[in-house]
């Protein structure tokens, strides 16, 4: 068997969709264009579809900061925007702000999305989801009917200053019972913490956050419905075909692992995204 046979055996059954990918940003990788290809490279070998991407590094090259000036966040956006020039039918961009500064996220938002038609807000650690700042992200998320993208974990070790904690997403949840939120880190929440958001039908969690599992992304299946569980790999931290194992590696129906590969993140996606449920 050649290995391009091997590959081939290996795809999903059905293209997949990421709703979890950070470029490398130009702190790491020398132009925007070696960026896109390096991740359409990856996807190609995998069965990747199309991809949900945001950086978290701003263009400026300072590196990854837990607490992003505006400029910063415009900065990062700009370069998705750039991404997404070199393949607009792969990448697609959600919007980064910080909710340290409410109003101008919102302004950037409308800029980002109303203005350049990102297709999402992805929200990362500067301040925990019950703090009272993400209220008019949310809110505005909700008019544009785009989701949000919110980053939690549970760290034995401890999470770091304003780094959500699942519980805290679901607090987010039931404030805003109207949003469209998706967790990250299936893995890095864990079982506890998908118990922790069972009550919330307008949250999905992402199956990204680590290394393969056995029975973690079943259980969630189980717990939240196969509706509400969407495919992730984190790109770079994790490796595709990794990532996509957790999926493809459980005895769920083939229709369920299309929901989760595809279908869900296709619902909770905007019509401009130009993405359709199989």
């Amino acid at each position: 068997m050649t290995l391009t046979e091997l590959r081939e055996k290996l795809r999903p059954p059905c293209p997949a969709l990421d709703v979890h990918v950070h470029p490398l940003g130009p702190k790491r990788v020398d132009s925007v264009d070696k960026d896109a290809r390096q991740i359409l490279d990856a996807a190609d070998r995998s069965g990747v579809e199309k991809m949900c991407i945001f950086l978290l590094h701003p263009a400026s090259g300072e590196g990854q900061l837990p607490e992003p000036t505006m400029n910063h966040c415009r900065d990062a956006n700009d370069y998705n925007l750039q991404m997404r020039e070199r393949s607009p039918d792969r990448f697609i961009p959600f919007c980064y702000v910080n909710p340290m500064y409410p109003d101008e996220s919102v302004t950037e938002i409308d800029r980002c999305v109303e203005g350049e038609r990102m297709c999402g807000i992805k929200l990362w650690i500067a301040r925990r989801a019950t703090d009272p700042g993400l209220d008019p992200i949310l809110q505005r998320s909700i008019e544009l009917g785009i989701p949000v993208l919110q980053h939690a974990w549970d760290k034995t070790t401890g999470n770091l200053p304003g780094e959500p904690f699942p519980q805290d997403v679901a607090h987010l949840a039931k404030r805003h019972p109207d949003a469209k939120i998706i967790m990250a880190h299936l893995n890095g929440c864990g079982l506890r913490g998908v118990e922790h958001v069972v009550d919330c039908p307008n949250l999905t969690v992402d199956t990204g956050g680590g290394d393969p599992e056995a029975g973690i992304v079943e259980n969630a299946v189980n717990a939240l419905g196969e509706k509400r569980v969407v495919f992730s790999s984190d790109l770079p931290v994790r490796l595709l075909g990794q990532c996509l194992g957790k999926t493809l590696g459980t005895d769920l129906p083939e229709e369920t692992k299309k929901d989760i590969l595809w279908n869900n993140a296709a619902r909770l996606l905007p019509e401009w995204a130009g993405v359709k449920p199989f």
